[in-house]
């Protein structure tokens, strides 16, 4: 189908509390009723054709949908509060039932997004407005931003303040909006130098409350995060346990943002939620790309051809989905695999049926050395063998005034980088490799490191980074995570004791990737991933409010005792192996 489109221009559509959205609708002009797709976003919808990338809404219009692209609450031309952390569930849910009702739709209503405007159809799809029937969220997480101890990433203030230059266009007296204009200018000069500022309640960009109120949410849930109202403050996660809407989820697998979301979602659906339509027709998609709508082939060191989004043809996978559910038309969605997954190093999409994969061997790989396992030239090793006989702790000095960089110095944010530098001149980091593969690994879903550990401190971090090392000595990052020692990944905190060694688990998030023959696996060990994690200022003090700082000695143990291992999701590799298309 190749229709004439018409475009309807800030159509009003009214909330229960009487705030009108506004949105664009664009629909096949010839006077039918279409199924609708329905797209909310904070980031004003009249520049979304310079952001969509592969998730344009016109080959959906074309293609016989009427697609909506809808301002969220107090954002663009709509009314009401702007507010960030507001909760978008009955605005989806009114705005889904709105659109059922036109004469324009047949009465059935789908939903996308990617970031943002995916948990806008997240919070939507958990209210189950009765004629919502799919939605394809791409690149997000049900939980909250907050977790074990850490507050939000810290680029997340950077995001809060890109987010205040799109307001600047609603305030209406030019002589207060170019006041605001220069001092959000003034306070966003350098982001990376204010992550460094303590507390980190009180960083400049914080200061902008005044001028634009719903960064005050922010401050709050930094003021109130480990206090006894903490979890509530932070918001609950999305429960998707009850869902009746299949999904089409994508995952980025150099997704800093929300890389595990998409994978946890399908977990819910496919294994928790109890409507089979669901679970039979729930689809996970999973590639080597960062958080963005254009699904780039190239992430820094390496390049993924066959995973470029325009070859793909992302967008025709969109609309065969929508087809299926919208139209009862099936060119192959309902036979499809419920999983695609690229697999790193083998560069090649595989079907699965399942995630976790059934027939994963989940291996573990002990830390072990002589007890100077810092930096590249030190004597770590990771063996399959756990140590039988007594081996001396590693130790490093962790300063938070000297943090482990979250990417390779002169690097750009994500995406894949070669570590090996970083390895060799910080003591901080203890470098754990394997010997040379004499035969290929393949390891695919949740990757985890569980590691005995202690401090002369009553809270630090331990991060984790897994890499590839290649014959040439370039160590190229596969995924990672951190914990907050105190926390270990619950809402409840317990401080270190003096000379207490405590097992910390260290979730280094769902990856898929061949280790090559000639290849190592290499597990670095550090306290601090600068600033994508906010720096523990390892004093047991309240998070982000916190204004003194220790110097911790860190201690990771390796004995028959107390044996840290990291744990690869291994899969027995196929005698044969399929290059599948989406």
């Amino acid at each position: 189908m190749n229709q004439k489109l018409s475009i309807d221009i800030d159509t009003e559509i009214p909330m229960r509390d009487g705030v009108i959205l506004r949105a664009d609708i664009y629909r096949p002009d010839d006077g039918r009723p279409y199924p609708a797709i329905l797209l909310r976003t904070p980031y004003r919808k009249k520049y979304m054709s310079t952001q969509w990338g592969e998730l344009s809404p016109i080959p959906l219009a074309k293609a016989g949908y009427a697609v909506i692209l809808q301002d969220t609450r107090g954002t663009g031309s709509s009314d009401g509060e702007y507010n960030f952390y507001f909760d978008q569930g009955d605005d989806g849910y009114d705005s889904c039932e709105w659109i059922a009702g036109q004469e324009w739709c047949d009465g059935r209503v789908g939903g996308y997004g990617h970031s943002y405007y995916a948990y806008t159809q997240l919070t939507m799809a958990a209210k189950k407005p009765p004629h919502l029937i799919c939605i394809a969220p791409f690149m997000q997480s049900c939980r909250p931003k907050y977790s074990g101890g850490f507050l939000p990433n810290a680029l997340h203030a950077e995001w809060l303040s890109k987010q205040a230059e799109r307001y600047l266009e609603r305030i209406k007296d030019e002589g207060r909006r170019e006041e605001c204009r220069r001092i959000l200018t003034q306070h966003t000069k350098n982001m990376r130098e204010q992550y460094r500022f303590v507390p980190e309640i009180d960083m400049p960009v914080m200061q902008l409350t005044e001028y634009f109120p719903y960064m005050k949410e922010y401050r709050i849930k930094v003021e109130k995060y480990d206090s006894p109202s903490g979890p509530e403050v932070e918001g609950r996660p999305i429960d998707l346990s009850n869902v009746d809407t299949p999904m089409l989820l994508y995952a980025g697998l150099y997704d800093t943002s929300s890389k595990n979301g998409p994978f946890e979602n399908f977990m819910t659906l496919t294994h928790v939620n109890p409507n089979e339509h669901v679970r039979n027709n729930t689809r996970l998609v999973a590639g080597p790309w960062k958080h963005g709508v254009r699904f780039e082939p190239n992430q820094g060191e390496l390049g993924f051809g066959n995973a470029d989004g325009k070859i793909l043809n992302i967008n025709d996978h969109i609309r065969r989905f929508f087809d299926y559910h919208l139209k009862g038309i099936d060119e192959g969605m309902e036979a499809s695999a419920p999983v695609r997954i690229y697999i790193m190093g083998k560069n090649i999409w595989r079907d699965e049926y399942e995630y976790p994969l059934a027939r994963t061997r989940y291996t573990d790989f002990y830390l072990r050395s002589n007890g100077n396992a810092n930096t590249l030239s030190g004597d770590g090793w990771l063996s399959a063998a756990p140590p039988e006989e007594y081996e001396p702790e590693d130790q490093f000095i962790y300063d938070p005034e000297k943090p482990a960089p979250d990417r390779v110095p002169g690097g750009c944010a994500g995406g894949i980088q070669d570590w090996s530098s970083v390895e060799t001149m910080r003591e901080d980091m203890l470098v754990y490799s394997t010997p040379v593969l004499g035969k290929g690994i393949e390891a695919i879903g949740m990757f985890k490191a569980e590691l005995e550990i202690s401090s002369d401190c009553p809270d630090t971090d331990f991060v984790c980074r897994l890499t590839d090392v290649y014959p040439n000595g370039k160590s190229l990052n596969i995924t990672e995570g951190a914990v907050r020692a105190s926390y270990n990944n619950t809402y409840e905190r317990k401080l270190l004791e003096p000379g207490e060694i405590r097992r910390v688990t260290v979730d280094l998030g769902n990856s898929s990737i061949y280790f090559k023959e000639g290849h190592k696996i290499r597990l670095e060990v550090t306290s601090s991933c600068f600033p994508m994690i906010d720096r523990n200022h390892n004093t047991g003090n309240r998070v982000g409010t916190d204004t003194e700082m220790k110097i911790a000695r860190n201690c990771v143990y390796h004995n028959p005792v107390k044996a840290s291992k990291l744990i690869l999701p291994v899969i027995p590799e196929d005698e044969e192996e399929e290059i599948n298309e989406l």
